[in-house]
């Protein structure tokens, strides 16, 4: 996953003429000045993220940490597409933030205790690049950057020491109410989402990770979100349910299949169902009232 850079091929006899030429074709793909990714190598977005901090880093202040998404990537933290354009970095030296097409250099202060190394490359912390990205990112992503920083290891108490530890940066506020919000227990970003856009449109705390036992005490299964008085269950489809997360010797109709017998399975201990995808879990606007109707459906059930 390294990136091709100039000297290399050079090194192993490529001219510029060369080089601009398998460009040109499409062979070599330009990461950035004097960094090339092989094209024959088809690499994901996270994947592409990762050869551009490393083709990024000899260009930069020693110093200076990768930090912000970049150190989320590296922590293995999910992170918005539109923040995978370019390589984030805190400077540790004097000096202002600065930046490009492919970096952003944020001035900012640092603790030597904030600070560790992933595979060579220095990073900020698990706790301060939660902490980070609480204060910068949209509400909702902040979310769910802190949920799966918990879902990671992180301990709880070290999420809200790392946003007090620099109350003056800008943010804090915001940071502040992710991290009250922030749950370990939401295991994936879809359901992270879901979470937030629950409490924007005003829909009752969920219990999550509900499990589900028949009449002889046998599991039959866990869900994303339950509202047990009313007999309601919700499922929150991620955006790989049926590709990435598939089981070895799996179809995605054999999934399918496997998916409509959980949620008879559900519905046969008496629970109503309700899914969604990720457009809906990420609009309030959809969510509200597709959970509203169902609790409002389940309330009149109960009552006849």
């Amino acid at each position: 996953m390294a990136p091709l850079m100039h000297a290399h091929l050079a090194a192993i006899g490529m001219t510029p003429n060369d080089i601009r030429g398998k460009v040109m074709s499409g062979s070599l793909q330009r990461i950035r000045r004097g960094a090339y990714h092989d094209n024959s190598e088809q690499l994901s977005p996270v994947q592409k993220h990762v050869q551009l901090i490393h083709a990024s880093l000899p260009g930069t202040d020693p110093t200076n940490v990768v930090s912000h998404a970049s150190a989320a990537v590296l922590h293995g933290l999910p992170v918005p597409a539109s923040h995978l354009d370019r390589v984030w970095m805190t400077r540790r030296s004097s000096g202002h933030g600065d930046g490009g097409r492919h970096l952003v250099v944020r001035a900012s202060p640092l603790e030597e205790g904030e600070v560790t190394v992933i595979n060579g490359v220095t990073v900020t912390s698990l706790a301060r690049t939660a902490a980070d990205l609480a204060r910068t990112l949209p509400y909702d992503w902040g979310v769910i950057l802190c949920d799966a920083a918990l879902r990671s290891g992180l301990p709880p108490a070290q999420l809200p020491a790392a946003i007090e530890r620099h109350p003056r940066l800008r943010g804090i506020v915001r940071a502040r109410t992710v991290v009250d919000f922030a749950d370990a227990r939401s295991e994936s970003p879809a359901e992270s989402m879901s979470r937030a856009t629950m409490a924007r449109a005003g829909i009752a705390d969920p219990e999550l990770q509900f499990e589900i036992f028949d009449s002889n005490g046998e599991f039959v299964a866990r869900t994303d979100f339950a509202w047990p008085a009313l007999l309601l269950v919700g499922e929150v489809d991620g955006m790989t349910k049926y590709g990435d997360l598939l089981k070895p010797g799996q179809t995605a109709a054999s999934a399918v299949m496997a998916d409509k017998r959980r949620e008879e399975q559900i519905r046969q201990q008496g629970f109503w169902v309700v899914r969604w995808d990720w457009s809906i879990a990420s609009d309030h606007t959809q969510l509200g009232p597709l959970l509203r109707r169902a609790m409002a459906s389940q309330s009149r059930r109960i009552a006849s």
